[in-house]
């Protein structure tokens, strides 16, 4: 029986869940969730949306919290997941996006980054990672939760962690073959877009982040006729990423990775994360492996420097080999007049990170 765990019922493991009750090849969903009250429900209206096109598979609800170390090693234990979607995060930042705030503190905001908020994302992962190794189990992580840097801060951290990511890189993939099918006409199997590139590719632009790119079209190279940044930033419409709940659009891309990673079929795809590489590359998912599918004669090691140097339009100057992060210095700046002074995030003292974070949110919020 295929089993996978969604750890988080969210906003965007909550599409995840929807998206899994209507998918095949899978037998049983296991959710968890620090409310259970409410994550109980959404389970209970995903097993009944399901019945309305075909799916019976099982549905079992837990009640947990990654901070309760002992009761997930027990959990896992005794689910045994095929894979888990990671999706849990301290908390989300997202009330600034929509905000009515000073433009000279939105603009200090942005200038410090999203990775001001790493230490929300890389801790409940990071709990995860430590329950998965203490359980004794073989299964798969797809972490959705900033997964550019996250995933390589705990490969470097603990040796191995979530085997890919979901969303980013692959936004702006499927945006270019979308685009690509309507000019053309073309069916999808013709074409063949090969993008490297992070997290920082959809906030800040081709034309700033560095970045790889090449598109096929019935076997021809047809690159030089394609716009990237052009078509990032205005096909089919641009994205008030800000106002638009997006959250399904990465729900699906958890999705996707999770059934490939326990289905057959190698599934040809985008990842972001995969195997803790920074940023995300082309990639070939199937049987539990992620495999990169870069385009020649790009190398392994040519596609992970560029990534590495677009990493420090998230503010991320390096990751260290024991995990820790480093913030650039044009980063740090904005971050002391925000009142955060930290030049790295280190994992000994994570919990005690994401507390000044949170008093730090609300000061903010206050200000606004």
């Amino acid at each position: 029986m295929n089993t996978v765990l969604l750890v988080g019922v969210g906003d965007l493991g909550g599409w995840a869940l929807e998206f899994l009750a209507r998918s095949p090849g899978l037998d049983r969903i296991v959710t968890t969730k620090r409310s259970p009250w409410a994550a109980a429900s959404r389970v209970d209206l995903a097993m009944l949306g399901s019945v309305f096109q075909g799916h019976y598979k099982r549905f079992d609800h837990y009640p947990a919290d990654l901070a309760d170390e002992e009761g997930m090693v027990r959990l896992l234990a005794e689910v045994r997941p095929d894979v888990i979607i990671h999706s849990a995060t301290v908390q989300s930042p997202r009330v600034f996006m929509n905000a009515d705030i000073d433009d000279g503190l939105r603009a200090t905001i942005r200038a410090a980054t999203f990775s001001l908020w790493l230490p929300w994302h890389l801790l409940p992962a990071s709990r995860l990672v430590r329950a998965v190794d203490r359980a004794g189990i073989e299964t798969a992580i797809v972490n959705t939760c900033f997964p550019d840097v996250v995933n390589q801060a705990l490969w470097n951290h603990f040796g191995h962690g979530p085997i890919a990511g979901a969303g980013n890189v692959e936004v702006s993939a499927a945006t270019v073959l979308r685009y690509a099918m309507e000019v053309t006409g073309l069916p999808v199997p013709t074409i063949k877009v090969s993008l490297v590139g992070s997290h920082a590719l959809m906030a800040y632009g081709a034309a700033r982040v560095p970045h790889h790119f090449r598109i096929e079209i019935e076997g021809r190279d047809v690159t030089a006729g394609y716009d990237l940044g052009r078509i990032l930033s205005s096909w089919p419409s641009p994205i008030d990423w800000g106002r638009t709940g997006w959250f399904s659009l990465f729900g699906a891309s958890a999705v996707k990775n999770a059934l490939a990673l326990v289905g057959s079929e190698p599934v040809r795809t985008h990842v972001s994360g995969p195997i803790g590489l920074p940023g995300g590359y082309p990639a070939v998912i199937s049987d539990g492996r992620v495999d990169l599918d870069l385009p020649a004669p790009l190398t392994r090691d040519e596609a992970v420097a560029i990534n590495n140097e677009a990493a420090r339009f998230d503010a991320i100057e390096r990751v260290e080999s024991d995990g820790t992060v480093v913030y650039t210095p044009e980063a740090l700046g904005a971050m002391e007049n925000l009142g955060y002074r930290f030049e790295a995030v280190e994992f000994d003292d994570l919990a005690d990170r994401c507390r000044i974070l949170q008093d730090l949110y609300r000061r903010l919020v206050t200000r606004s």
